[in-house]
């Protein structure tokens, strides 16, 4: 495999990078678990031999490096953005032919996915038919790193757009705490009394925070 040099936002991060892309086998494979070998086999083909530099220099963590190569418009960095949007999309293909309610994982793998590596809240509708199958998936507000304006009024457009019988909610958590405050409490009750007008649904609202989430449904808050 051909040997490819750090993108300069990796770099700029960390020095550890600049002196690792000196010397890529400065790292012990011997460490990594299987899981994190893995992760640095798949990294490899998409940043090359300096992939356990990047690794390392984000502390093991995809969620961390994920985030770095959201802030940067290089290839390179695109190149990691482009699979993780292609996993998206093979979870979306299943969401799309078969029942969301029958297939709760997958759904909270699919917005993991989505939310990976954001600093910021963002809030997320997933647009479902009369069956639970998957329409279209919007993220349709952008906040800061505590929290998110959501307009009732813009989902219930987007809703009728769709011609939507159900929808499942979702927010991310930059802080790292799924936990739901009173403020996403009252949100979710909300907009599931003004989409009832519409005889749409809130199957569920999901609380994402990197690897874990909450969901209301489970929780029994709706």
């Amino acid at each position: 495999m051909t040997a490819c040099t750090p993108s300069s936002s990796f770099v700029a991060t960390t020095p550890t990078i600049a002196a690792a892309a000196e010397s890529p086998s400065a790292f012990d494979s011997t460490s990594y678990t299987p899981r994190q070998q893995c992760i640095v086999d798949a990294l490899r083909l998409l940043l090359g031999e300096t992939a356990p530099a990047i690794y390392e220099a984000h502390e093991r963590s995809l969620q961390r490096l994920v985030g770095a190569a959201r802030s940067s418009h290089l290839p390179r960095d695109l190149h990691l953005l482009t699979g993780l949007a292609l996993a998206q999309e093979l979870l979306a293909e299943e969401l799309a032919v078969a029942p969301v309610l029958g297939s709760p994982q997958v759904v909270a793998d699919f917005l993991k996915l989505h939310f990976a590596g954001q600093g910021h809240e963002s809030f997320v509708v997933v647009f479902l038919n009369a069956q639970h199958h998957l329409i279209a998936a919007e993220a349709m507000f952008r906040g800061t790193l505590t929290q998110t304006s959501v307009y009732p009024r813009e989902v219930l457009r987007r809703a009728l757009h769709h011609n939507a019988g159900a929808v499942i909610l979702a927010h991310n958590h930059p802080s790292g705490n799924p936990e739901p405050s009173m403020a996403d409490e009252v949100l979710t009750q909300t907009l599931r009394s003004a989409l009832a007008l519409i005889d749409v649904r809130v199957l569920d609202h999901l609380v994402v925070a990197g690897s874990r989430t909450v969901s209301f449904a489970e929780r029994g808050l709706l």
